[in-house]
């Protein structure tokens, strides 16, 4: 069996909070709802957002879809609107998709959205975690790094890098691609551990996700943590299906996402 297997239990509903992350090993859970009625260009860290938790691997989660732009969730019935930018689908909800109108494989197919979503992949940073494709990582990536390929990311490629029609899933699961989580299915990267502590253990990827908006301006985010309470090392005893990450929005219409 492909030790890619298995897909992570993550997004959606909300518990929200707008400050730094800095270098913790655990991120704090917000404090409260973010004002929706004032995201302007900045930083926007998340913590423990809930996923489909009662979903399984035999069938598809319920969308979320989220709107960046807005730092909400959004409900389906604006599915062909560009009220969101990215929906997280499949197995899940392991997949990251835009909101593309013109995109027949997008779920915002016959709507306005503009999307695009486009994985970044950093030779130095994946070189201290990872080997090569297709196999499994070294070891766990540091929480530095997360924040390290946060900050690299400058500029949004130019859109015909965009992808539309497809997603960006786990990495190398099922004939994937490229993509932002590594499944551990055995446990193997603690041979000393229970397997029944270690195995079947999901950890997200330094990679930064860069998002063209459903009304076209960018975005860039990173996964911290697909389990509640954000655990640098975590185990089966933690309870998964939640999510930590971080965006940064430019709402002028650049590329710029060199922002503080």
């Amino acid at each position: 069996m492909n030790l890619r297997t298995l897909p992570l239990l993550l997004w959606a509903i909300i518990s929200l909070s707008a400050c730094s992350s800095g270098d913790k090993d655990e991120i704090e859970p917000g404090t409260g709802p973010v004002d929706t009625t004032i995201v302007k260009t900045g930083v926007y860290t998340l913590a423990n957002v809930a996923a489909d938790t009662v979903a399984n691997s035999g069938s598809q989660a319920k969308p979320l879809y989220y709107s960046l732009e807005d730092n909400k969730v959004i409900p389906e019935n604006q599915l062909q609107t560009a009220n969101w930018d990215i929906a997280f689908n499949g197995t899940y909800n392991s997949n990251i998709a835009c909101n593309n109108g013109k995109a027949l494989y997008s779920p915002g197919y016959g709507g306005p959205g503009k999307g695009g979503i486009y994985l970044v992949k950093d030779a130095e940073i994946d070189a201290q975690y990872y080997d090569a494709p297709n196999k499994p990582i070294k070891n766990v990536p540091a929480r530095s790094l997360f924040d390290e390929a946060f900050t690299k990311v400058k500029v949004a490629p130019a859109d015909d890098q965009f992808q539309t029609n497809k997603v960006i899933g786990l990495d190398y699961f099922s004939g994937s691609e490229d993509g932002w989580a590594y499944y551990d299915f055995y446990g193997q990267l603690f041979p000393d551990k229970p397997a029944d502590s270690v195995g079947h253990v999901s950890y997200t990827l330094p990679r930064t996700v860069i998002v063209r908006t459903a009304k076209g301006n960018y975005a860039k985010l990173v996964v911290y943590s697909v389990y509640k309470g954000a655990p640098m090392l975590p185990t089966r005893s933690y309870k998964p299906g939640y999510i930590s990450f971080k965006y940064a929005i430019q709402k002028d219409g650049t590329k710029i996402l060199d922002i503080k």
